[in-house]
Order: C-alpha cells, then sequence, then structure tokens
C-alpha cells in the first residue's frame, strides 16, 4: 500500500478481504474498520494465554505466530499475514483454551467484541452475515478433519460432528 494510506483506509480494505465481513455493505464495513485499533507485539510476546478472557480478534498484517495448548510445550497452530484469529471471542463470552504468542515482531488490527457489538447495533445484518461466515469456517474445517480422519484412532471419533449441532 502506498505510504500516504491511511491506518484507516488499510482496516478498511483489510474488512473488504475477511469472510466474517466481507459480504457487509460498505457502511457497516467502515464503522467496523474504524473501530479496530493497531497493536504491536514483539517476538516473544504473549497476546493472550490459555484461561484468559480476552475478548477479542486479530487480524495479522505482518509477522507470525503460534498457538500453544499450554505454557508452550504443545504447538497446534502456526499464524501468518492475513490470518484472522479468535472471530468466535466476538460473539460470546469464552475463555482462551490455548496461548498465542508472537513469534517474530508483529502488527495486528484488533477488534473487541464491545465494540463489534456496537457495530451490530447499527447494522444488525452483521449477526446474519457473521454467522453465516462462521457456520461456513466450521463446516470446511471438518470436511478437512474427516479427510485426514484416522479410522483406527479410537479417541478421533469424539471429533466428528460438529457439524451437527
Amino acid at each position: 500500500m502506498a505510504a500516504e494510506t491511511s491506518e484507516y483506509q488499510e482496516h478498511l480494505e483489510i474488512m473488504r478481504e475477511i469472510p466474517y465481513f466481507s459480504g457487509l455493505d460498505l457502511e457497516a464495513q467502515k464503522l467496523i474498520a474504524y473501530l479496530c485499533v493497531r497493536e504491536k507485539f514483539s517476538a516473544g510476546d504473549e497476546v493472550f494465554a490459555s484461561g484468559d478472557l480476552d475478548q477479542s480478534a486479530y487480524y495479522l498484517i505482518s509477522g507470525s505466530m503460534e498457538a500453544y495448548l499450554d505454557t508452550g510445550a504443545t504447538k497446534i497452530q502456526s499464524f501468518k499475514e492475513g490470518d484472522f484469529v479468535g472471530a468466535l471471542s466476538l460473539i460470546g463470552d469464552s475463555k482462551r483454551l490455548f496461548t498465542l504468542k508472537a513469534t517474530s515482531d508483529c502488527v495486528c488490527i484488533r477488534l473487541t467484541s464491545e465494540k463489534f457489538k456496537k457495530a451490530q447495533e447499527q447494522y444488525p445484518v452483521i449477526s446474519n452475515k457473521f454467522l453465516k461466515a462462521t457456520v461456513d469456517m466450521i463446516s470446511n474445517w471438518e470436511e478437512r478433519f474427516i479427510s485426514n480422519y484416522n479410522a483406527g484412532c479410537s479417541g478421533c471419533t469424539t471429533g466428528i460432528g460438529l457439524t451437527l449441532i
């Protein structure tokens, strides 16, 4: 992006790419872009810890992060530029089930559930679009899970059936 591009304009362009927000009309996207804040993390910084009630979603503009099941012994996922982490925390109060750490210097856009709810109040259609995107993401996740399913794994069957909820 050009150097003269404002943070707000950059946030708006990003909102138009995130599946949870891409189907919204421009005015709703503008409001969400306005409500986002930019945050920086250094390599090794903890973004949130397992058990935290961090009610924010993060879009990774630059850098990389890793999620761990515990204090760092069991890595479960890596995130890179363009990933959106924690979307479900925008719509429900639940504690974090993993710890997220920056593995390099990172720049993120952060949206809190409080600000997201303000946007929903002004544009109720956000809820329907967000729900549809969430269902699509869960369906895609379960399809990938099933395609990698190991029939010999007796404990693996408990992870199947999420889309039946």
